[in-house]
């Protein structure tokens, strides 16, 4: 009998013994997964554009446009608040956005037109000066563009697209939401937006 208990019950605690023991080992496992799992978790600064507190969808009406002093394509500087006093389209662009581009000509005409009657025009744009320059030179800017680093003036007016524009007001205040494309940015300069047909884009 002694030697049937034995027999029995060794495999029963050397059962129980191993299963203890992988009971151990798998919450071990867990206890380190779980702690992996938060130390590769994204700190806040990291979970990307939807928790970024940086504004993204463009300065609202009636704020305070920031100040903007920026080497132009002459080699000088070209200041916003060298416009106090006047309406300014300000408007955001680079030398690679095609749909700068055909805002382009439109732009040229607007500042022709515009000239002298209180509606004045600067461009942001990013990119090499020689590169800016050979665009601005190609559609015939009469109105000055500026350089910035990077993104550093889209950031102030939170805004990271191309084109977009701002109407400016003669007090420095933005006078309505960015516009954006071309059809934003005439429909702000109060020009009215060509009719598009079939396949036009």
């Amino acid at each position: 009998m002694l030697l049937q208990l034995i027999v029995v019950g060794v495999p029963v605690i050397v059962v129980l013994a191993v299963g203890i023991h992988v009971s151990r080992q798998h919450g071990r496992i867990l206890i380190r997964v779980e702690a992996l799992e938060q130390h590769t978790q994204p700190r806040p600064s990291e979970h990307g554009l939807t928790a970024s507190r940086i504004e993204r969808n463009g300065l609202k009406a009636g704020t305070l446009a920031p100040p903007i002093d920026l080497p132009d394509l002459n080699g000088g500087h070209a200041a916003l608040a060298d416009f106090r006093g006047r309406h300014v389209l300000l408007v955001f662009s680079d030398p690679r956005c095609a749909p700068c581009d055909a805002l382009a000509p439109r732009l040229t005409d607007l500042e022709l037109r515009h000239r002298g009657d209180g509606l004045a025009l600067m461009m942001v744009s990013r990119g090499d000066v020689a590169e800016n320059r050979r665009k601005a030179d190609q559609h015939g800017f009469g109105f000055p563009v500026v350089l910035q680093r990077r993104w550093e003036v889209s950031k102030e007016f939170g805004i990271f697209a191309t084109p977009v524009a701002f109407l400016i007001g003669p007090d420095g205040v933005i006078v309505r939401d960015v516009g954006i494309g071309m059809d934003g940015i005439m429909a702000l300069a109060g020009e009215p937006v060509p009719v598009r047909t079939g396949g036009e884009n």
